[in-house]
């Protein structure tokens, strides 16, 4: 399966939307949010042959409080995608990613590092740009074009999110929760923003690989049993230092 990586915009597709069409009450209101869904699909299914996709929009039913606790298992479900599809809505280019929004929000953060090949599609649904490796020449080092689905085999590509999120090569081209400090992990969140209060904390569960209880309304809270759990788990001190 397919799973898409996005920043929520206004009218996305919710799951009663869908299960609405597919009980043939009503169709999935049109809009900018279900033109997206459809072009996910539609990468997921013609240059990956994903037999299925998952977005957060539609496929957890937020209505009900049971299936909120699914986000407790949603790093688990980016890092066994066969592939995350990143819509970024602000860029065409590597140029623009000091100014994209999806680099700066909280959910973003597991939906980066947890995809075992990931892909970059810009505001037009066109590939950030296409897969370059380096090459030695005998002129120095020049870029190789070649086709390949995977940013997380560029060079060129890791070099350019890393420069623009502070995370290291090595990170963003295989992350493992216990292979990096706390204070870390906690530095890269901190130049992120959520939504709602909660997720500040919700968000980064996975990347800690903790778990513990959904309780959307808790506000703060939500932090503070966020290090609790990290410490229950870990022996590193830097959590200390954050």
């Amino acid at each position: 399966y397919a799973i898409f990586s996005h920043r929520w915009g206004a009218r996305e597709p919710r799951f009663r939307d869908m299960s609405n069409e597919i009980h043939g009450e009503k169709p999935v209101p049109a809009g900018l949010g279900y033109e997206k869904l459809l072009k996910f699909c539609e990468k997921a299914r013609d240059d990956y042959s994903c037999a299925y996709a998952w977005s957060d929009t539609c496929c957890i039913n937020k209505e009900s409080s049971s299936e909120l606790e699914a986000i407790r298992s949603m790093y688990r479900w980016y890092r066994d995608a066969y592939v995350c599809i990143a819509h970024l809505v602000a860029s065409s280019s590597v140029e623009d990613f000091p100014r994209e929004p999806w680099f700066t929000r909280g959910w973003t953060l597991q939906e980066l590092l947890a995809p075992r090949r990931l892909r970059f599609f810009g505001k037009d649904w066109i590939p950030i740009c296409p897969i370059m490796e380096e090459e030695p020449s005998r002129d120095g080092w020049e870029a190789e074009y070649f086709p390949h689905p995977d940013d997380k085999s560029s060079h060129f590509m890791l070099n350019a999110v890393s420069q623009v999120t502070d995370i290291d090569v090595e990170h963003l081209q295989s992350f493992k929760p216990e292979s990096v400090f706390v204070s870390e992990k906690m530095r890269w969140a901190s130049k992120r923003k959520t939504t709602r209060v909660e997720d500040v904390a919700y968000s980064l569960l996975g990347i800690f690989d903790v778990s513990m209880p959904i309780a959307y309304g808790e506000g703060g809270r939500a932090f503070y049993r966020l290090i609790e759990a990290i410490a229950q788990r870990s022996t590193d001190l830097s959590l200390l230092a954050w």
